[in-house]
């Protein structure tokens, strides 16, 4: 027993003194117990229907959990790769850059070189004309010279010019063919050194044309390579929103298990407050005619006036008193100014109070099922109050019965 036998005898009804002390007694009870209250057999298969649903929603955020995860593992090998692939490409851009400049430079090289041929070849023709023209000056003089023939008697004889004039033209004659033969001599070396230059300058250029080749292959090679990474990039990055909008797909469809496994505990913890959950289902502890309201003014027996609490079921002779949903006896024992008293701790700090009973048949302790037979009503026990007395409160609460009682069996006023 929680409390002596002259702390209950201090509470009385309807009296206001005895409703403090009966709340005190409530508080006390709900402070000192753990909630204990055993369910109904549907309600407990339903409970576990919601324990192996929860099992299972919390496997499914789990394993979406660990695919949330792998898809951002993707997404950041995916911007690592971007990097890598930008980084690629800032090279090949750069390495394009110096290869077009290097065409630039062949090119300008390759239009010098060919200038140079040309002023070669303009120089190299001018060298051949002049050559020719000397050569067929030389011929002239060589052809004249052989037409006067030697200098003998009959030319002098037959000859107007004296002999050492003839003597002297001669040797100017003489004198111009050697220097026509210098010349063309002159002339011969300059075109074969004009010759030299041109097949040297051909030679530059030809190799001039294969490095202006090779550069254009390997432009066009690294275009190639640039295409494929910037192909690559497109890829990767179409990979990326792809992981991206899976994981947003994923935490969506995360979120929504996540808000189901929440309504679930939300309803296991609500049917762990079976007593809530079955409010106005309750079945009354007896029938019989309501006699008294809660909260309506009455005056006892005595001519004591107080507000009642809880109701009042009229009842005669012997009858059974069931609870009125499971829990565990807190109090089974006389109380003064109710008499013989059950309280029951229904869990959540919901107790149901029943008084003015012939025989109590369970002992404080003890656990009760809805429906079960607790007490025997008879006419000795409401000898100075009339009918059962009935009170339900939630801490030291006072709650109309009636709301919370299945009221098919019960004659209202």
């Amino acid at each position: 027993m929680f409390f002596s036998s002259n702390a209950l005898q201090q509470f009385r009804i309807p009296g206001p003194t005895q409703s403090i002390l009966l709340v005190a007694c409530i508080l006390i009870f709900s402070a000192s117990f753990p909630h204990d209250c055993k369910a109904q057999s549907d309600r407990t298969l339903e409970k576990q229907s919601i324990k192996k649903d929860i099992q299972k929603y919390r496997i499914n955020i789990s394993k979406l959990q660990e695919g949330i995860a792998s898809q951002q593992l993707q997404i950041q090998s995916s911007k690592e790769k971007k990097r890598n692939l930008l980084d690629e490409l800032a090279q090949i851009e750069s390495r394009l850059f110096s290869q077009l400049k290097k065409l630039h430079d062949l090119e300008a090289e390759m239009n010098k070189q060919e200038y140079l041929i040309g002023v070669k070849e303009t120089e190299l023709q001018k060298s051949q004309r002049a050559k020719k023209a000397v050569q067929h000056h030389l011929q002239e003089r060589i052809r004249a010279y052989y037409k006067m023939g030697e200098i003998g008697v009959a030319n002098v004889a037959f000859s107007t010019e004296s002999m050492p004039q003839m003597l002297k033209f001669r040797d100017s004659f003489t004198s111009l063919i050697e220097y026509d033969k210098s010349l063309i001599k002159k002339y011969r070396k300059s075109i074969y050194e004009l010759q030299q230059a041109k097949e040297t300058l051909n030679l530059e250029k030809t190799v001039l044309h294969d490095f202006l080749s090779q550069a254009k292959i390997e432009q066009e090679a690294t275009k190639t390579i640039k295409l494929e990474k910037e192909t690559l990039l497109k890829q990767i990055e179409t990979q990326k929103e792809l992981h991206e909008q899976a994981v947003m797909e994923m935490e969506k469809v995360a979120d929504n298990l996540s808000n189901s496994l929440d309504a679930l505990k939300r309803k296991d913890t609500l049917l762990d407050q079976g007593f809530l959950v079955d409010k106005g289902k309750h079945p009354a502890p007896l029938s019989g005619k309501v006699t008294a309201l809660f909260g309506q003014e009455r005056k006892n027996r005595l001519g004591v006036k107080g507000k009642t609490k809880g109701i009042t079921i009229a009842t005669e002779g012997t009858n059974r008193v069931h609870a009125i949903f499971d829990g565990e006896i807190r109090y089974a024992s006389y109380l003064y100014g109710y008499g013989n008293t059950i309280i029951i701790d229904h869990g959540y700090q919901y107790f149901s109070i029943i008084s003015r009973l012939e025989k109590l048949l369970v002992k404080e302790g003890a656990t009760v099922n809805q429906g079960d037979i607790i007490a025997l009503t008879g006419d000795t026990a409401t000898l100075m109050e009339e009918g059962v007395y009935i009170e339900i409160r939630h801490g030291s609460t006072p709650l109309d019965p009636l709301q919370w009682l299945d009221n098919s069996g019960l004659v209202l006023p």
